[in-house]
């Protein structure tokens, strides 16, 4: 019996591979699993200094658009302004075309989106794509624009119930399909152990920029430090925000206190989590309208074990629900923030309590395997007819 040819999957990104974009790869290595033949398309590498170790486990060949050649001129559906987005989408094209290309995924409701419903418009190959948090939410985004991208796609995932109200506001009815998948979490790898948690331990994850609210927790640091709450806390992640982030902890005298690791590798992240005994991520909106969608390390730090203490912010609360899997406090608040973090560190039957129906959430609606089953089912029905 002849067997069928695997499906094949173009990922096309803005940059590969991101530190902070794990859960792609996690989506892609769970595609190949099973059975599909993954391509990377990126516009450029990312040029950090640090990957994590399982990018190696991803067989997808990678083509950035940098050394791609041209392609033939094709017939300009955009705006004179938009030529250099052409130019790249001409280049997909052509790439897609050659290799034999099923169906075209983009990250983010960006630069990939807008490409791969370009190269789509002129290879006949369906697209789809992920839409995140900045990418719908920031003040610069034209929701009109958004709505016709949405309108043009086979489907759209994202990653909350949150997201998917606010993109469906965005078209009518009979215009494209909206698909809320969670950033799934890989069970196997991530999960409890009996190792005793650090006393009074603080993590933190997740890029230095304003919508993740460490300034905030850095404030609330200060006031457990003024009611002398013993704590030690550790924040990991790269980003903007360092140098304002670094004055601040100077400023309040912690600098015993209160860490700033960087970035660091996932093995690395996955032992501090599972050590601590408060994961806290205290999400605000931003003044441009940015913020974080569901942000994948919450039901990491679930799947670990670990406590955690978040806002309201978007999805968040479809995760963590008050007094029953996490703590939720408003945002911008370091007096409620640090409130609950003080709570948690008094009553290991609050931790015990709180990461048992955690678990047990993450593990019906955060499996890595069984979102990316229905991924599956939406490429397949993409990629053949409707």
């Amino acid at each position: 019996m002849r067997k069928d040819p695997p499906f094949k999957v173009c990922y096309l990104l803005k940059r590969y591979p991101r530190l902070s974009q794990t859960f792609i790869l996690n989506e892609m290595l769970a595609l190949q699993r099973q059975g599909f033949d993954i391509t990377v398309v990126a516009l450029k590498p990312s040029g950090e200094e640090i990957a994590h170790e399982r990018y190696r486990d991803l067989k997808a060949p990678v083509h950035y658009l940098s050394i791609l050649p041209a392609a033939a001129p094709a017939i300009r559906s955009v705006a004179e302004e938009d030529v250099s987005l052409s130019a790249q989408a001409e280049r997909i094209a052509s790439l897609v075309a050659r290799l034999g290309i099923d169906h075209i995924h983009a990250h983010f409701a960006t630069w990939a989106a807008a490409a791969a419903s370009l190269a789509s418009e002129w290879t006949g190959i369906p697209f789809s794509f992920t839409a995140h948090a900045r990418d719908i939410y920031h003040q610069s985004v034209d929701g009109k624009a958004l709505g016709r991208m949405i309108g043009k796609a086979r489907f759209v995932v994202t990653v909350s119930e949150f997201n998917k109200r606010y993109l469906e506001g965005l078209i009518s009815p009979r215009e494209g399909r909206v698909v809320r998948l969670y950033n799934g979490v890989d069970l196997q790898q991530l999960r409890p152990t009996d190792q005793e948690k650090a006393p009074e331990l603080i993590v933190g994850v997740g890029r230095l920029v304003k919508k993740k609210g460490f300034h905030v927790l850095i404030d609330a640091c200060r006031i457990l430090k003024e009611k002398g709450q013993p704590f030690r806390c550790i924040l990991i992640g790269e980003g903007e925000e360092r140098v304002d982030l670094e004055k601040r902890i100077e400023m309040y005298s912690l600098e015993k206190d209160l860490f700033l690791l960087g970035a660091r590798t996932q093995n690395e992240v996955i032992e501090w989590v599972r050590r601590a005994s408060v994961f806290v991520l205290p999400c605000i909106v931003s003044e441009d309208g940015d913020r974080d969608g569901l942000p994948t390390v919450l039901p990491e730090a679930m799947a670990l074990g670990t406590p955690v203490v978040s806002t309201p912010v978007s999805g968040i609360p479809e995760i963590v629900r008050h007094g029953e899997t996490g703590l939720l406090v408003g945002e911008k608040d370091p007096q409620a923030l640090a409130d609950a973090i003080e709570d948690l560190l008094a009553s290991r039957e609050l931790r015990t309590r709180l990461t048992a129906a955690a678990l047990l959430t993450v593990r019906k609606d955060f499996s890595l395997s069984e979102n990316v089953e229905r991924l599956k089912e939406l490429f397949l029905m993409g990629g053949g007819e409707e």
